[in-house]
């Protein structure tokens, strides 16, 4: 079984330094495993930084001209010849056993495998890179983001689901698939240009077709924490999931919105999203959820 590694960036030169960095300290003999770059259609000098670990990694760089995150982790499979693809946003500087741990949990599981996301915040990070290194060296100061610590809930201590609404842990920037199963379902969504639902989307496909979900706590990766100056939070939340709504007019789909927006919780989203058999299999599936657990915008 291989693993091919898809980071996609628009910009974020310095991030994906840091993040490339972290695949020259992967466990041997994953620190050799194919990572392809796809630039979409950025101004910094992307394939530079790509370059510069040329000699340190098997690594691959793609251009293409502005396309949105979606179609660039699809020219990323594209470009790959694995049976495993691994996605990691090129501002998450994978942990020492990232690669390791997709693989082994792989081999039991076969479907989506989710990562488990830490994540640094600090100040000026271009301007403190022995800052941002010390403390992804010592795992030190970090945190897990908000909705990842209330997603992983819907996993039991073994790592495994039936929740469902386990499609609402398909976050991309930490993610394993067999390479067949993307290709059968047409991949991402490329329709997707900002930020926004297109893993969700993704992900939803991947549950209605059966493919298993499973988290995996040691597929550690680290994200540089930026805020998103563009547009507020909730203005990006509410277009992606217009889209994804009008593609999928289900329940389920429907109140996701809700639930992202803090109006409801993870129980009482998992609950309308269920029919009572799927429910009551969720409840005694091993999943942590509380009642007061809710999304919570802070920027």
């Amino acid at each position: 079984m291989t693993l091919n590694v898809v980071i996609p960036v628009f910009n974020q030169s310095y991030a994906l330094a840091q993040t490339l960095f972290g695949f020259t300290q992967q466990i041997p003999p994953f620190n050799q495993c194919r990572i392809t770059v796809v630039d979409d259609g950025s101004w910094e000098p992307i394939n530079a930084i790509v370059a510069a670990y040329s000699n340190e990694l098997n690594i691959k760089y793609i251009r293409l001209s502005r396309s949105g995150r979606a179609a660039a982790r699809n020219a990323g499979v594209r470009a790959s010849d694995s049976d495993i693809i691994v996605f990691c946003d090129a501002d998450r500087i994978p942990r020492p056993g990232f690669l390791a741990a997709h693989y082994q949990s792989q081999r039991h599981s076969y479907g989506v495998v989710v990562g488990h996301v830490m994540e640094m915040y600090v100040s000026q990070p271009e301007a403190n890179r022995k800052i941002v290194l010390e403390r992804y060296m010592n795992d030190r100061m970090l945190r897990i983001p908000q909705y990842c610590k209330l997603i992983y809930k819907l996993f039991d201590d073994h790592g495994d689901t039936r929740s469902p609404i386990a499609w609402a842990a398909m976050l991309s920037g930490n993610l394993s698939m067999p390479a067949d199963y993307i290709r059968e379902l047409g991949g991402f969504d490329d329709r997707f240009k900002s930020w926004g639902f297109e893993h969700m989307e993704f992900g939803y496909r991947a549950y209605r077709k059966g493919i298993p979900f499973h988290y995996e706590a040691d597929a550690i990766n680290v994200h540089i924490a930026h805020s998103r100056k563009e547009q507020s939070y909730e203005l990006l939340i509410t277009n992606s999931h217009s889209l994804f709504a009008n593609k999928h007019p289900d329940e389920a789909v429907m109140r996701y919105l809700d639930f992202m927006l803090g109006k409801i919780s993870l129980r009482q989203f998992e609950s309308m999203a269920a029919d009572d058999d799927m429910l009551d299999e969720a409840n005694h599936s091993g999943s942590k959820l509380d009642d007061d657990e809710y999304v919570r915008i802070t920027s």
